[in-house]
């Protein structure tokens, strides 16, 4: 493209940036090179280019070792002779001309903003003589874990072998590491000028470590910069808790939601019905759903039931029969396959019992819940609205066809009495 004198902008690094998602195996390494190539053509990266780079970041590995070390090599600071050329015999440009002029932003991110737009994609390539900033004049408010986070995102890093292990960079947490963390992240934005949205905070909790803290600290931060946080980011917040076995932080992120004037959705209790387990949480979760005046769903309900039947809790799964039964809630294939499983499970545990095996999950509890169970499940199975899986082919089908013979005749009944 420059031989033929095309521009580069932002938007050609973007497609680059694309390339490299789709490489999961070396994907982040040359999601890397792109940033690192962009920053010190002087190019501004946009929101949209940091958003595709922290998809690398999620989705993509390093790839192979050298790959990676070819990239520290490149970032390695060369060798000046005594009147200050480098190494092939060229004078060293200034440090002041390979960055990006860019202002620290203040604390009102967005008032800075709109009284200092960024540079045009054409006239952000012109070469600025200014230095971001000096180390002295570094914000204070940056995180003292930069000091020993490297950050290859920025193009002032300089590799002196102080980065090993390369191998056991594997999890999207230990990649971000690589650019410095969510403050690093955060920092590069800042000197960037650039203020990132809710996709950008929703991208960094992928690729957080899994603890509330690390969690808390994006959300201070998305703060500091005046990002508005959505009902979508706390419902992928609480799934992730959720999953991880985190049940009492997840419930409490319906508080958070509450506290920032947001509205919690049949999401929100949906991913929220994962870290309910017993009788009590599950009567106090569908009342809160009553409450907000949402109706229980199938797949919420669905989840409910996978829950009591993971352990073996009988009791619950009667009560959630109960309520379905009242709410005419139809009965999955998903949630009839457990019911029938945790039946099968419980039976051979019990049956192994008088055998003199013991488990951990035959208790006093579990077996009267599972008699009163055994007493109510047949009657259940023929009185409740089952949702069967419908053939692909049934939509081609003719609506006539789908009628019952006396439907038909009232049909045509009521034609005849019109004419």
């Amino acid at each position: 493209m420059a031989a033929q004198k095309h521009a580069i902008t932002t938007e050609t690094f973007a497609f680059l940036l694309m390339a490299c998602i789709s490489d999961k195996q070396a994907g982040f390494t040359l999601g890397l090179k792109v940033m690192r190539q962009m920053l010190w053509k002087k190019i501004r990266p946009s929101i949209y280019c940091y958003n595709l780079f922290l998809r690398t970041v999620r989705e993509c590995g390093v790839g192979p070792p050298e790959l990676f070390q070819e990239l520290l090599d490149s970032a390695k600071p060369k060798p000046k002779l005594a009147d200050g050329r480098g190494a092939g015999g060229k004078k060293e440009p200034k440090a002041e001309t390979l960055l990006i002029k860019a202002r620290v932003l203040e604390d009102d991110i967005s008032s800075t903003v709109a009284d200092e737009p960024i540079v045009a994609e054409e006239a952000a390539s012109e070469a600025i003589k200014e230095p971001l900033f000096t180390d002295e004049e570094r914000p204070s408010s940056a995180s003292s874990s930069l000091a020993v986070l490297p950050n290859l995102l920025s193009p002032s890093f300089k590799y002196k072998g102080d980065i090993v292990g390369l191998t056991e960079v594997t999890e999207a947490h230990q990649r971000l590491m690589v650019c410095g963390g969510v403050p690093g992240i955060m920092d590069h934005l800042r000197d960037m000028c650039v203020r990132p949205d809710a996709k950008t905070i929703t991208l960094l909790l992928d690729c957080l470590p899994a603890d509330c803290d690390s969690e808390a600290e994006l959300i201070a931060e998305a703060d500091k910069m005046g990002v508005k946080l959505d009902v979508d980011f706390f419902n992928m917040l609480i799934k992730r808790r959720a999953l991880r076995g985190d049940r009492g932080q997840a419930r409490d992120v319906l508080a958070l939601i509450s506290s920032r004037g947001l509205h919690p959705d049949v999401i929100t209790y949906g991913v929220t019905a994962l870290s309910v387990f017993s009788k009590k949480e599950g009567r106090e979760f569908l009342d809160s759903m009553k409450a907000a005046g949402l109706r229980v769903n199938e797949e919420t309900w669905g989840t409910l039931v996978n829950n009591a039947c993971y352990r073996f809790n009988f009791w619950f799964l009667l009560d959630l029969m109960r309520f379905g039964e009242q709410e005419g809630i139809a009965v999955s294939v998903t949630a009839l396959r457990s019911i029938g499983k945790a039946d099968a499970k419980m039976r051979q545990m019990l049956l192994k019992k008088e055998k003199g095996t013991t488990s951990k999950f035959v208790t006093e509890a579990s077996e009267s819940g599972y008699a009163e169970f055994r007493k109510v499940y047949d009657a259940w199975l023929k009185n409740t609205k089952m949702d069967l899986p419908r053939h692909p082919w049934e939509q081609y089908e003719p609506e006539n066809k789908r009628k019952s013979i006396a439907e038909l005749k009232e049909e045509a009944q009521q034609k005849t009495e019109k004419t």
